[in-house]
Parts: structure tokens; sequence; C-alpha cells
């Protein structure tokens, strides 16, 4: 599916049945779609029932009764591995509508805490208590209700209609625009989780858009990584990136390394002739974030500076050879792609309706946004390092749980944007503000989602 651009998405025909408080403008979203409970209970209503949603990864629940309880919202569904392979249910008792189970673990069976009812890891009634004094229904009835389950790239897949549309379908050009990177193989090195002081895609947009680095992240402009605030020049300099928009998803990425006229064999000017800028960005990279480099990028980096010829015209070739040998002498399946999947699948993709993830060699940053059940003010961020397994192996995650940010080492960069949410919720209840105003060259892809969201709330 081709992508649509942003000249032309202004002009496509817009559900007419949107009342003008949360009705989307060229390149105009209202606030109201941010902080109305109403809209928020319209999301919950049409929304997150009818789209696939982004449950757990497959390490998860690799093992036969690993189970995942995922949450949006007020509804709660458990994945869980079966000997027939993965199903999801409703994580809800037939009896009294108990919570089955909570947070992620392994089960021989589902057992009610209540009554002690029974269910088989296949969702058949086990026991019912003193079924005798029930009146007799059929022991279907009694079968745990199941949601519809799919995979793709390691993500296990969750939608609560009875007949959705094709998860294939559904992800449109992800698949195809990320065979060869091994998603699929890679495992959780790291999960992180944190209640936020904004709304679900407030913490969304803060993500699917690079045009804030030089506001809010400008040590990573610079080689040396300064933290001072960015320069006129260093802001005007970064107009460098741009969107692909499709039916749901997005994509944005560097236009220098990865637009049409891009060479993504090319390093940004800061780094491209200095080895030792590259092997501080990487050693940052790891520190700050954990992730978008393999630990065994960083050997590769710190032999870089000693090569001949890596401050030339060849050093960026140089590098990702040095990246590859390090990665395979670690037992790592390193992804071999060519220049045409590199330009097509990097860098950071919005998985509708709630999931970001940044994709780069060997490994990958996911994010995914769970709306508050009853204030639109508030969220819960999902954060995952993503990582190929060296020969050893790599032992999944568990997730953290964080009330506060700040108690989490989330590390600079994520701190940095987490700190402007609170400001952007404050700002959205300014009563002088009426909505987001976007670039209509590197934030459409924020203005594409609302665009998206209006055919199930209102199409």
């Amino acid at each position: 599916m081709a992508p649509m651009t942003t000249t032309s998405l202004p002009d496509r025909q817009l559900a007419p049945e949107v009342p003008e408080r949360w009705r989307l403008g060229p390149a105009f979203v209202p606030k109201h779609r941010y902080v109305d409970s109403e809209f928020l209970g319209l999301e919950f209503e049409r929304l997150f029932p009818n789209t696939w949603l982004n449950a757990c990864r497959f390490d998860e629940v690799e093992q036969v009764g690993q189970y995942v309880n995922f949450e949006v919202g007020d509804q709660s569904i458990v994945v869980v591995r079966t000997d027939a392979g993965l199903k999801a249910y409703f994580n809800a008792c037939r009896h009294r509508g108990t919570r089955l189970v909570n947070g992620q673990g392994r089960i021989g069976e589902f057992r009610c805490p209540f009554h002690a009812w029974r269910w088989n890891l296949d969702g058949s009634i086990k026991f019912q208590a003193d079924a005798a004094a029930f009146e007799p229904r059929p022991a279907e009835e009694f079968c745990l209700p199941e949601c519809r389950v799919g995979e793709w790239g390691g993500w296990v897949f969750i939608n609560m209609q009875a007949d959705p549309e094709p998860l294939e379908d559904f992800l449109g050009p992800l698949p195809r625009r990320l065979d060869g990177f091994k998603l699929e193989d890679m495992r959780i090195a790291w999960y992180k989780s944190v209640a936020l002081p904004a709304n679900w895609k407030t913490s969304l947009d803060a993500f699917i858009e690079s045009w804030h680095v030089p506001g809010t992240h400008p040590q990573l402009l610079r080689p040396d990584k300064r933290p001072t605030p960015p320069t006129i020049a260093e802001c005007e300099q970064y107009g460098s990136t741009f969107n692909e928009l499709f039916r749901l998803h997005s994509r944005h990425a560097d236009l220098f390394r990865y637009g049409p006229e891009g060479d993504s064999t090319r390093l940004r000017a800061a780094y491209r002739a200095d080895p030792r800028a590259i092997h501080r960005n990487v050693e940052y990279s790891l520190r700050e974030l954990r992730a978008l480099y393999l630990k065994t990028d960083l050997a590769a980096a710190a032999e870089l500076v000693t090569t001949d010829g890596a401050d030339g015209p060849a050093g960026n070739a140089i590098y990702q050879r040095l990246r590859k040998d390090h990665a395979r002498a670690a037992g790592i399946d390193y992804p071999e792609v060519t220049d045409d999947q590199l330009k097509g699948a990097m860098y950071d993709w919005h998985m509708f309706p709630n999931t970001v993830f940044l994709i780069d060699m060997g490994c990958c940053l996911a994010y995914r946004a769970r709306p508050h059940p009853t204030d639109p003010n508030r969220c819960i961020f999902d954060v995952q390092g993503l990582e190929l397994p060296p020969a050893g192996g790599l032992p999944t995650a568990p997730p953290q749980f964080f009330d506060d940010w700040r108690d989490g080492d989330m590390g600079e960069i994520l701190s940095q944007d987490f700190s402007n949410m609170s400001e952007v919720t404050a700002g959205l209840h300014s009563r002088a503000y009426d909505g987001h105003r976007l670039n209509t060259a590197q934030e459409m892809t924020i203005w594409n989602y609302h665009r998206a969201m209006d055919d199930y709330l209102f199409g």
C-alpha cells in the first residue's frame, strides 16, 4: 500500500458526524480530543475494542501455561500459551465476574480466588463448585469468552471483536517493510512501565515525531553530548525528518539518510569524520537509553577509533562492518538487509493505535500507551528494550512498574520527554489554548492517527 502524502491528507474527506469541539482541521487537532472525558469514553467504546492491540511479546508467553494479563482502560484480557497455541480470554469469572489472574506468570489452570471455580487452559470449564445448586446450563456457556489473537514481529495482538479485520490487513505495510530485521526473534532485555500525568495520546505524540530533538534533547545533536539549551542555529539546521502516512500507521525518519534522495550509508556530519564521536554516541545511548544499540556495538565503536581509514569517507561502512562482526562473534543472528530495506524501514514507526517502535540493527525500542480507565489526564506508559539474543540466550526481563516515573531510573533522554508531558497537560487546560497547530512537514503523523481514529469513532 502506497503511503499517503502530507499534501493530500488535509483534503481527505473527514467524517461529517464529528462534533465541532472534536473536529479536525487541516493540520489542526482540537484540544478537547485530549481533555474530554466523553471523548475518552468513545475511545473505550469504539476504538480499543475494534482494533488489534499489542498485548505482549512472544517470549512472555513462550511456554505452555505462561500468561500475561493485558489491561486497557477497564478491560482485562489474559493471553496464555496452551498445548494448541496462543489463546486470549476476557479475564472474568463466569460466576460472579472475579478477575482470575493478575500480572503475569505460569499456571496449569485458571482458578477463581472467590469460589474456586476452575477452567482448563483451553477455556473449557473444569470444575463448577456446587454445580447441582445451579440452574442447568450447557457446559459451553461456562467456557471463558475468547478474544481473537494474532502474531507478527514477535508481538502478540488481541482483538475483542468476534470477526475483526484480518491482522495482516490491519498492519498494512509493516510486515513487508520490516521483513529481514528479525523483529520476531528479539527478546525483552528490559521492561519498565510508568504512570504519567498525561493523556495517552499526549504520551504518544512525544515519540511519533523527532522535530522536538533540538528543544528537548539538544545533547543528541552534539558529539560531546553537552546538555545545554539549543542554539537558534541548531534548531534551524534540524528540519530534516519526513513523514510517511498510511491508512492507519505512520513512519518518520531522517531525510538526510532515509528520504527519497537520502543515503542510508551516511552518518550526520557531526559524526561521520570522527570515530571518537561515534563511540561517544553509542556509549551515551547505551548508558542513558539502554537501547538502539547492542552491547557489541560499543566494542565495535571502540575498535573503530583505532582502525585506519575510519576518519575518512569509508568510515561509516567500516563501522557497520565492525558492528556485524562483533555481533556475530557473540553468536547474535545479525540481520542482513539491503540499502533499500534500510531506507524503507528505518526509523520510527507508529503502529496504530497505541504502539511506537524504533528499529535498528539487532535491536528495537518499543513504547505502548494505555489510557487510564476514568481520567483523560493520566495514562500508563510501557517501555521495552528488545534485542536479538547472543549465543548464551537472553532471559526475558519482567516488567517493573513505577507510580512516579522519576523513581524508574529512565535515563536522561526519556526523563526529558516525560518532563514535558505534565507541562503539555497543563497547557491543554488553558482557556486560551484551543488545539495543536502542526508542522505539515514533520508532525502530520499526529494528525494522521487522529484522522484514522475518526473512522472508528464516527465513521
